[in-house]
């Protein structure tokens, strides 16, 4: 299982995933946060967003920003995504050593609960922390 971040969410969308996310994606074992997927629309939505997500989208061709909006309107049904029912009890009772920010929080909480490893394109110290004393495995490529 792997749980993947705003910039990997958006490779799987646009077809340009590294093979792994893909293989993982038609298994049915692709999931992301819901943090992560608002940070997605957030991003694509934005007129004044000048990010590496919307620079990523104006990189593609027209039909694929059509199909990558598409999936962001109505994630496709491949891509795991949990509820925060299931989730915010997880969350509260993480051990990480520090108090957590939700995106963070959430991305562990997910991980945990699938036994997953979380695959971002950029580590934080929260998630460094949280992973080193909770047993997360964290694997960061470029999208």
């Amino acid at each position: 299982m792997l749980v993947v971040d705003d910039a990997f969410l958006f490779a799987v969308l646009a077809e340009t995933a590294p093979e792994d996310l893909q293989a993982a994606l038609d298994q049915g074992e692709l999931f992301t946060t819901g943090s992560w997927y608002w940070r997605l629309a957030r991003a694509l939505h934005d007129a004044g967003s000048a990010g590496a997500l919307s620079r990523g989208m104006d990189n593609l061709t027209v039909d694929q920003q059509a199909r990558v909006t598409a999936s962001v309107h109505r994630l496709p049904p491949q891509v795991g995504l949990l509820s925060l029912r299931e989730l915010v009890p997880v969350m509260a009772t993480l051990q990480a050593g520090r108090q957590l920010n939700l995106l963070t929080a959430e991305a562990v909480a997910v991980a945990v609960v699938l036994d997953a490893s979380i695959v971002v394109t950029t580590d934080s110290p929260l998630l460094s922390d949280s992973r080193a004393r909770l047993g997360i495995e964290v694997r960061g490529v470029a999208p």
